[in-house]
């Protein structure tokens, strides 16, 4: 690794680093409630927080020239190509927000159909679970639920 990929990688993680100090900074500055005029000096002490961002998206249709083959082979390959995009989303998000310690996920073919993806992903599950065979079972394993049928996604009942 040559000294500017090294630096780059250290300027990165310190930068990642930063940004979650600034974050909790900002928490700590709104919970001592004496910038707000008051006279005690005392403010609330936090005890624990958590940050969720809750994320519905619409999953990608199979490309304009794979439209043209038979049902069930679009189908499976829009399936794959489903959970092969959750995975990469979830990837991304933690590493891009890294004061995140969970994501609800809901996948959607479209806006007025139930979800065909469903789940809560914690940080700490999705950087452990990396060595299996398929995406479908990563996604499992690190919170995510589907149902399929002969390799085909289907859509959760609406309860």
């Amino acid at each position: 690794m040559s000294l500017k990929e090294s630096f780059t990688i250290f300027a990165s993680r310190f930068s990642d680093f930063y940004k979650a100090h600034v974050f909790w900074h900002k928490i700590r500055r709104a919970l001592a409630l004496n910038q707000r005029g008051e006279v005690r000096s005392d403010g609330l002490q936090m005890t624990s927080a958590k940050t969720t961002l809750r994320i519905d998206w619409l999953a990608r249709e199979i490309h304009p020239w794979d439209r043209d083959l038979p049902p069930e082979r679009a189908e499976r390959l829009f399936s794959q190509q489903c959970l092969d995009d959750a995975n990469a989303a979830i990837t991304r998000l933690f590493a891009e927000i890294p004061v995140l310690d969970s994501i609800e996920v809901r996948v959607r073919r479209d806006i007025s159909r139930p979800p065909i993806l469903v789940g809560t992903v914690y940080r700490r599950d999705s950087l452990t679970t990396n060595d299996y065979a398929s995406t479908g079972m990563r996604l499992r394993a690190i919170g995510l639920s589907f149902r399929m049928s002969n390799l085909c996604l289907e859509e959760f009942e609406v309860i």
